[in-house]
């Protein structure tokens, strides 16, 4: 019994302490590789297709999109669960019929003039280049609702996809739950406050995203030492884009409009 009791305590010691990244060096085109941040928006609201577009006409070689999943599991891209945020109909996404949802445009605030309906994910991956990156952040409407990254794990497993993508959420859960349920894919933990960095060594991700202003050298040589890649956000001037750049990260997810020479 004591033999048993020593090797779990091993095991769970291990599992804390003794973890790291699984390297993302094939994931980015350039370092510091810019991201567009929910598309560019300066024309087309954000997380519309035509956004998504626009970032790769601008140069952008990633794209962060927001997705979450309807009632009939259905992947739509939008940041917001509750529709009258950005359009002019109510209701929650996760709780509406695909077949309705498909009518429905965004943007009735940010581009009242130049509305744009809400893509489905599968439309994203037809219409981006191959040489696009992805990062998916997943939405969540409670800690242990796991209802998006379920349908997206067998999205993926029934779809050829060729762009590189990488699963990002702020819920450590839902973390955990793509590291081991979908191991094909890399992960991204987001933090906005560093009171959840300690969640990163329970969901072990590939990435942390932390906001601009966590970045500080205790930080970047933790993520070092645990091969964890950082994409920071949301950095939306040069100079700021040069800061990051000299603190060595891998990602910057911005709201420019184009690429500028980083």
């Amino acid at each position: 019994m004591i033999l048993i009791y020593f090797v779990l305590l091993l095991t769970i010691v291990s599992y804390f302490k003794y973890w790291g990244g699984r390297g993302m060096k094939d994931f980015y085109y350039a370092k510091p590789m810019l991201i567009s941040h929910r598309g560019v928006t300066k024309d087309y609201p954000e997380n519309t297709l035509e956004a998504y577009k626009a970032s790769e006409k601008s140069g952008f070689n990633g794209i962060e999109l927001d997705i979450i999943s309807s009632k009939d599991d259905v992947l739509y891209c939008s940041h917001n669960h509750r529709l009258n945020k950005e359009t002019e109909f109510s209701g929650y996404i996760h709780q509406m019929l695909s077949i309705k949802l498909d009518k429905i445009k965004t943007g009735v605030f940010s581009h009242p003039n130049n509305q744009k309906k809400i893509p489905r994910l599968e439309e994203v991956f037809n219409n981006i280049s191959d040489n696009i990156c992805l990062n998916i952040e997943v939405k969540f409407s409670g800690l242990f609702d796991f209802s998006t990254i379920s349908v997206l794990k067998n999205f993926l497993k029934e779809n050829n996809i060729r762009q590189k993508i990488l699963i990002s959420s702020f819920n450590p859960l839902i973390v955990f739950y793509a590291r081991r349920l979908i191991p094909s894919v890399k992960t991204g933990f987001l933090i906005e406050n560093m009171k959840m960095l300690k969640w990163m060594y329970f969901c072990h991700p590939d990435c942390l995203h932390p906001r601009e202003d966590f970045l500080k050298k205790d930080l970047i040589d933790k993520c070092k030492r645990k091969n964890i890649s950082i994409n920071t956000w949301t950095v939306n001037s040069k100079s700021s884009i040069d800061y990051c750049k000299k603190l060595g990260v891998d990602g910057i997810i911005t709201d420019i409009s184009k690429v500028i020479n980083v």
